[in-house]
């Protein structure tokens, strides 16, 4: 949603463009949100659970994909990210029957990356969103998540289903925020 490497300052043609996405923002966070918590109340086998992460990956990744980045910079970075995370969904996908172990290093190394991108393009972005602050704290706990993932791969079940089901509540719960600063974009940006 943010771009860490972007240094331009958001004109008021860029948030027009940016602001009729919002819907999109809003729907991909309410998918995320709806998900963790099934991720949180069903009592999964691994194979369950890996079919669920790849179809949440999969639908995030082609909503980054078609959401242009809030700070106005180009749709690459988004495109990019969002085909990455396509990738890793269809990878759960073909690969059938990963172990907990790979799961687990995979989850975790996913979320400490996009947590680090989060992070950096909150604070590359302060002049862009006044909610750049949202996504610096939510990177955080991210890698927080992507590393205590990471620290016991041979976890649980429980574990990765728990800090897998936080993790899509979390990212959904900054995209709910964020389409609704994105819908009165134009407004902010003169």
């Amino acid at each position: 949603m943010l771009n860490p490497t972007n240094q331009t300052e958001l004109t008021h043609a860029d948030a027009v463009e940016i602001s009729k996405t919002w819907i999109l923002l809003l729907i991909s966070g309410l998918i995320s949100v709806i998900v963790g918590i099934v991720i949180l109340r069903v009592n999964w086998t691994k194979d369950d659970l890996a079919l669920v992460v790849a179809i949440l990956f999969i639908l995030r990744g082609l909503f980054r994909a078609i959401v242009r980045p809030i700070d106005g910079s180009g749709r690459g970075w988004n495109v990019f990210v969002g085909a990455l995370e396509v990738a890793v969904g269809i990878a759960f996908l073909v690969w059938s029957g990963p172990t907990l172990l790979v799961l687990a290093i995979f989850i975790g190394a996913w979320v400490v990356v996009t947590g680090i991108f989060d992070f950096v393009g909150g604070v590359a972005n302060r002049h862009n969103t006044s909610l750049w602050w949202l996504f610096a704290i939510f990177g955080v706990i991210e890698v927080i998540l992507g590393i205590i993932l990471l620290n016991n791969p041979e976890g649980t079940l429980a574990l990765i289903v728990l800090l897998v089901g936080i993790w899509s509540i979390v990212v959904g719960v900054l995209q709910i925020v964020v389409s609704f600063e994105v819908k009165h974009l134009p407004k902010m940006v003169k």
